[in-house]
């Protein structure tokens, strides 16, 4: 049987560490924190990774993990959405902040 484990979550600000999200259909998706990059493929499916891709033969460069996220039911599933532009033109940075010591602020994470 295929095991798939989930590689990002919906809307749950990660607790430890940097938070590292994209905003892909109108919901914050937070990531793994290796993820630099967000893309989707012409099928829908959205995938990240920690180097910029580039299109190659019709796709992205393999060098790219799925977007995986438990659903409401309990069911991990690949994140897909419809796809509202060229599938080229979705790559987009993610976004990296960190919290302060002291308290909940907030500032952007330097790379």
């Amino acid at each position: 049987m295929l095991t798939i484990t989930p590689t990002a979550m919906m809307d749950k600000v990660p607790t430890e560490g940097p938070e590292v999200f994209a905003v892909i259909g109108g919901k914050k998706v937070f990531l793994p924190v290796d993820a630099r990059y967000v893309m989707q493929d012409r099928r829908g499916l959205w995938y990240y990774s920690s180097r910029k891709p580039r299109p190659k033969e019709g796709d992205w460069t393999p060098n790219k993990t799925s977007i995986a996220c438990l659903t409401e039911r309990g069911y991990v599933r690949a994140l897909k959405t419809d796809t509202v532009q060229q599938w080229e033109e979705t790559c987009q940075r993610t976004v990296r902040m960190m919290r302060s010591k002291s308290g909940g602020n907030r500032r952007p994470l330097e790379d």
